[in-house]
């Protein structure tokens, strides 16, 4: 029953929240377990006597729902948190599984009695990446992608019939333009190097590296049913527990020399029996290997023959540099890449090509038929 007080009718809700000491910190008890108190909240209702009533069954039967596992509206900070790292462990890469995992851990680092959805809102999130920079010393590139996985829980909410509005959609992002900077084969000869002092699955890696500029964990999960050597087609895209950092398929065209270098692996591997499954990197054993295993090998392998400093990514730099200098379309680059923006590209590569349009220019004139 909905209790009045003045002319407005009021619902009561119970709930607990943690004890506090001097310091403003969670207070603990012997066992190190935190100490809780109980806490009332008046919600104003309806002046109207059956209009409360309405509210409050609608709001017992959100609490009916939470407690059967269903979506609720009242829900915990930690109900929050494990809805979303579920959500994040089903549909993303695991970098940004991660990454959602730090900004929850940094979360309550900075604010350890943070309780519910009441506690998300602008000027908490602006102090929490003033933290992040000032305290944690997080680059302004981490505190943008901290920034948006913050207004991502709040979209989720609303999906999630949570909220009805976004607390955290007006949190300004600032935008960091800053050139990257990239490590690369710049000479052929190099490039040749790499591949005649490799052998086995680290040769295929760094072939397919150079040619398409693929991520490693692309690489290594690229499986034949993804090439076309009809159409000289490769598909990249997630599988199994294995997600693209873009989370979307791309299809790439297959140069002439690595569909001849991938027509010959795959006739070799015809061979070989202990070879069971589909995919295009494994070991003559039949296993393949780690993201880690295969990055730290090449790190390694790199320095030894004479290119220290150099790591798995780079083959990507290698492939976007070149493929810029000769074809001048980062736009393009930009969907080989698989990037899910322009922007990104330009912030790694887009010095490389800064004179390009002004020579264009000089032979522009809009009085030509241009074919």
């Amino acid at each position: 029953m909905p209790t009045k007080k003045g002319e407005r009718y009021y619902i009561c809700e119970s709930y607990r929240v943690p004890k506090l000491d001097d310091k403003g910190l969670p207070l603990k008890d012997g066992d190190g377990k935190i100490v809780y108190k109980n806490k009332i909240k008046w919600t104003p209702s309806s002046k109207i006597k059956k209009l409360a009533e309405i509210e409050l069954a609608k709001y017992e039967e959100d609490k009916d729902r939470g407690r059967i596992g269903l979506d609720r509206k009242h829900t915990s900070w930690q109900d929050i948190k494990r809805k979303y790292l579920t959500y994040s462990q089903s549909f993303k890469a695991k970098t940004s599984l991660a990454l959602d995992k730090q900004v929850f851990h940094n979360i309550e680092e900075f604010y350890p009695v943070i309780s519910s959805i009441n506690d998300l809102n602008i000027a908490f999130a602006e102090k929490f990446l003033n933290w992040l920079k000032e305290n944690k010393h997080n680059a302004e590139a981490t505190c943008k992608r901290k920034a948006t996985t913050l207004k991502n829980i709040g979209t989720k909410l609303i999906e999630w019939n949570i909220t009805q509005t976004n607390p955290l959609q007006k949190l300004k992002i600032k935008n960091v333009l800053k050139e990257r900077e990239i490590k690369y084969w710049q000479k052929v000869e190099d490039i040749k190097k790499v591949i005649d002092l490799t052998t086995g699955v680290w040769r295929t890696i760094n072939y397919i590296g150079f040619f398409i500029g693929a991520r490693i964990s692309e690489i290594l999960n690229i499986k034949w049913s993804d090439i076309d050597f009809i159409n000289s087609k490769i598909r990249i895209q997630s599988s199994g527990t294995f997600r693209t950092k873009s989370r979307k398929f791309r299809i790439i065209i297959m140069p002439e020399k690595l569909k001849e270098y991938l027509s010959a692996l795959k006739k070799e591997r015809a061979q070989n029996n202990k070879i069971k499954i589909d995919n295009i990197v494994v070991y003559t054993d039949g296993t393949i290997p780690t993201m880690s295993s295969a990055s730290s090998y090449l790190r390694k392998r790199y320095k030894q023959i004479g290119f220290k400093g150099y790591h798995a990514h780079c083959l990507r730099h290698t492939f976007a540099t070149h493929y810029l200098k000769v074809h001048k379309d980062i736009y393009g680059l930009s969907k080989i890449l698989g990037h899910h923006s322009v922007v990104v590209t330009e912030q790694y590569y887009g010095h490389l090509m800064p004179n390009y349009f002004d020579s264009t220019m000089q032979h522009f004139n809009p009085f030509i038929e241009h074919l």
